[in-house]
């Protein structure tokens, strides 16, 4: 039986095997028919209705083969399933088979079949439990919903991405996931971060209103959105109201442009009700007829309440207002230029105080105003290294409006000007309030420097100065001819330094007096706060007959001049008698 067996295989091999005698291949046929196999093969088989069967086994069945062949093929059923074969170093698997993608819309957990996934809504995919029997198992998963989607994928239990719990698909991401081990890896791994958000045409986000509505649904921690070169139209207010911090910047200076466009009529472009840095970027208001001659036809408005908030190397052109503060913000501007304001480049109009204003490096051209300093109260300011260019006589480069606002601090130095219109109108530091005592202006080209400084004269004076008791001080008695004064309130034979900053004076005191009685010794000397115990430029004088003038002259230098101390002048004797002080110079400049 066993011989029948083997000539019957024998012969049913024979029947389907067609040679040549000359010829070094084989040909195997499933219909009995012969045929040429290819000259170039050793071996060419024949069916329409048949295949070549591999051997099949496991992964660890292929993984426990000794000394595996190079070229050994076989087909994996477990796990990573599919054709494998050995390199001579390691076993590879052969190709990727046609994957059929597969759509999902609600949260997921994908199985080790479905290789293609194509991805929408805000939903979370797990990729599946894998082990190293999964080794080279790839998947593919692409966001293919709106602007506002996003997709969270995410290992299956005890498993990592990258060493990371999960990653992130916005809208046209992919990325393909590979198993290595019983982790994932990522296949061409992006490394920028992901709270960096390019806007760009052919990106995930196209406009800035695609961006901020998706901030507002998914925005996690401080992020940049990066305008790729071109144009980006506002045609309605884009208001930004986010947990964390935004900046908004270009990849260069210049080379993004945002602009007003139909339907932005009577409106801002920004409303910032949270932390925002601008950089880079030109904000141009011409992109609308008539646009920026009519209120709110502004850049930005800085509505945000004890916010912090930046702009950086930009250019406004073309509205009514460049920036506008409403709040107790902070605002920090620099190398930014304003042209071509109908109203104003920047207003502050605060309704509550406290707000914190500085800008440095920054050019204003063709402003009606440059700065208007409208409103809002215990502000502190810083006004550095600016130039403004007026070009009509009724521009003004700085406008302050002292009814309305008041200053802790207000810095204005280093600051330039092309003698055309006004400077900086608005303030009045002679007043006895001290309203605008705390404004500096120093080092600028078309103003003088205003330190706190003042002059009284007095002439002909017929007050008298009564002393009763040798050796006690008495406050000399006169009434001002004439003052004038910057920072000092200025108050017959008193003077009171106003601003907060400590300072050095040099008081300069000059007259004539006369004195009642013969053979007394006058005495004059300067007292600060009331103090007759502490004199300062102490002079006596020696008058040779009764009511006869008599110069005097001190020179006195006082060191730490505070907010409301107040100088006078004062007068002894070696005895009882009546002081005129006739006529008083007095100047006062502090540095």
């Amino acid at each position: 039986m066993k011989t029948m067996k083997q000539i019957l295989m024998v012969t049913i091999v024979a029947s389907m095997i067609n040679t040549n005698g000359l010829a070094q291949n084989v040909g195997i046929s499933d219909d009995g028919n012969s045929f040429t196999p290819n000259s170039t093969s050793v071996l060419e088989l024949k069916s329409t209705s048949k295949g070549i069967l591999i051997p099949r086994m496991t992964n660890s069945d292929r993984v426990a083969i000794s000394s595996p062949a190079t070229g050994l093929m076989v087909y994996q059923t477990d796990g990573n399933a599919g054709f494998w074969f050995y390199n001579g170093t390691q076993w590879t698997k052969i190709g990727t088979e046609d994957a059929n993608p597969v759509s999902k819309t609600v949260s997921c957990t994908l199985t080790t079949n479905e290789t293609l996934v194509l991805a929408s809504n805000d939903i979370t995919i797990t990729l599946p439990a894998i082990s190293s029997a999964n080794n080279g198992l790839a998947i593919t998963i692409k966001n293919v919903g709106s602007y506002k989607d996003l997709i969270v994928i995410q290992p299956n239990s005890g498993s990592y991405i990258d060493s990371k719990n999960s990653t992130k698909l916005y809208r046209w991401e992919s990325k393909t996931f590979l198993a290595v081990n019983g982790e994932w890896m990522i296949k061409e791994k992006d490394l920028s971060p992901e709270n960096v958000f390019d806007v760009s045409p052919n990106g995930s986000w196209t406009t800035l209103d695609e961006i901020i509505e998706f901030l507002d649904e998914h925005m996690s921690n401080a992020s940049i959105v990066r305008l790729n070169s071109g144009t980006y139209s506002i045609s309605s207010t884009i208001t930004i109201d986010l947990p964390y911090s935004l900046t908004i910047e270009g990849i260069s200076y210049g080379s993004a442009i945002i602009q007003s466009a139909s339907g932005l009529d009577d409106q801002p472009m920004f409303v910032c009700e949270s932390e925002c840095y601008f950089k880079m970027l030109t904000f141009d208001g011409s992109g609308l007829s008539g646009y920026g001659s009519s209120v709110n036809e502004d850049a930005i408005h800085f509505n945000g309440s004890g916010t912090y908030n930046e702009v950086k190397d930009c250019v406004f052109s073309t509205f009514y207002r460049g920036i506008t503060v409403t709040t107790d913000a902070e605002l920090w501007i620099f190398e930014t230029d304003f042209e071509d304001m109908t109203f104003a480049g920047i207003q502050i109009k605060s309704s509550t105080s406290g707000t914190t204003f500085k800008i440095s490096e920054c050019d204003f051209m063709n402003c009606r105003r440059g700065l208007e300093l409208n409103k809002g109260s215990e502000i502190t300011a810083s006004i550095m290294n600016c130039g403004f260019y007026n070009e009509q006589g009724t521009d003004t480069a700085v406008t302050y409006y002292g009814g309305n606002i008041s200053f802790s601090d207000l810095f204005f130095t280093n600051n330039t000007w092309n003698y055309t219109g006004k400077f900086f109108e608005g303030y009045d530091f002679t007043r006895s309030d001290g309203r605008d005592a705390n404004i500096k202006i120093l080092n600028n080209s078309g103003i003088e420097d205003q330190n706190p400084k003042c002059k009284i004269n007095v002439n002909n004076n017929s007050s008298t100065t009564n002393i009763s008791c040798s050796g006690t001080w008495y406050k000399a008695q006169w009434t001002n001819t004439s003052y004038l004064t910057c920072k000092f309130a200025v108050n017959n034979n008193r003077i009171t330094y106003q601003p907060n900053n400590k300072m050095y004076g040099m008081f300069i005191i000059t007259g004539n007096i006369s004195v009642s009685s013969t053979s007394r010794i006058i005495s004059i000397g300067l007292v600060k706060n009331g103090n007759t115990g502490v004199r300062y430029g102490e002079c006596d004088l020696r008058p040779s007959a009764a009511s006869s003038p008599m110069q005097f002259a001190t020179v006195i230098f006082v060191g730490d001049i505070s907010q409301n101390d107040y100088f006078e002048v004062y007068c002894a004797a070696n005895a009882s008698c009546t002081v005129t002080f006739q006529d008083v110079q007095w100047f006062t400049v502090t540095y």
